[in-house]
């Protein structure tokens, strides 16, 4: 009989603290909030961070205000209005599933924040939000760095590569093949699967 391991997901080459690649993007994590913040908002996107953000409220100094929405559309509005409101000490939580939080912390950081100022929370990170670097569509699907999808924009296979744009929120996917597409060995036929 033959016995087959489980299947792991590979890690993260190079080592995750010399990417681009927060360690909340690889596993869920929830970061401590902020002793020294003056004020406290939490954005939850889903029911799952609702949980989340809660815990993170409760171990603020500070007063707190807690938004559960449903997407990443009404959370990007909420980020906005709060962001018009925000005075000196005041912090950040977004929490939600990576697909979320990235465009969120993107959000967050071009409205004038900074890192100190924002916190990341991850309920789930199984699905990566991935910007083709051919046609800068962004393709969210289940998989991790280093693997493969399938870009919703110009169909080209994207290799997820480890760096994670602070500016799109998302992965870069190049393609998987692509020095082969430039020397014009697709057009010759002269590629196959697997190769």
């Amino acid at each position: 009989l033959l016995h087959r391991a489980p299947r792991r997901e590979p890690a993260v080459n190079p080592a995750l603290e010399l990417t681009s690649v927060p360690a909340w993007a690889v596993q869920p994590l929830t970061p401590p909030c902020d002793p020294t913040a003056t004020a406290c908002t939490a954005v939850a996107v889903g029911p799952d961070a609702v949980d989340v953000a809660t815990t993170w409220l409760a171990g603020a100094v500070a007063q707190g205000r807690l938004h559960a929405v449903a997407d990443t559309d009404e959370a990007l509005a909420v980020v906005d209005a709060e962001l018009a409101e925000a005075r000196v000490g005041w912090r950040l939580l977004v929490a939600g599933p990576l697909t979320a939080v990235l465009p969120l912390r993107a959000h967050a950081l071009a409205g004038g924040l900074v890192d100190a100022e924002l916190a990341v929370a991850t309920t789930s990170t199984e699905e990566l939000p991935v910007a083709c670097a051919h046609c800068a569509a962004v393709t969210s699907a289940p998989t991790h760095v280093g693997g493969v999808v399938a870009c919703t924009g110009c169909e080209r296979r994207l290799v997820v590569h480890h760096h994670v744009s602070r500016r799109q929120g998302a992965f870069l996917g190049f393609q998987v093949d692509a020095e082969r597409w430039e020397t014009g060995q697709w057009e010759q036929g002269q590629w196959e699967e697997g190769a």
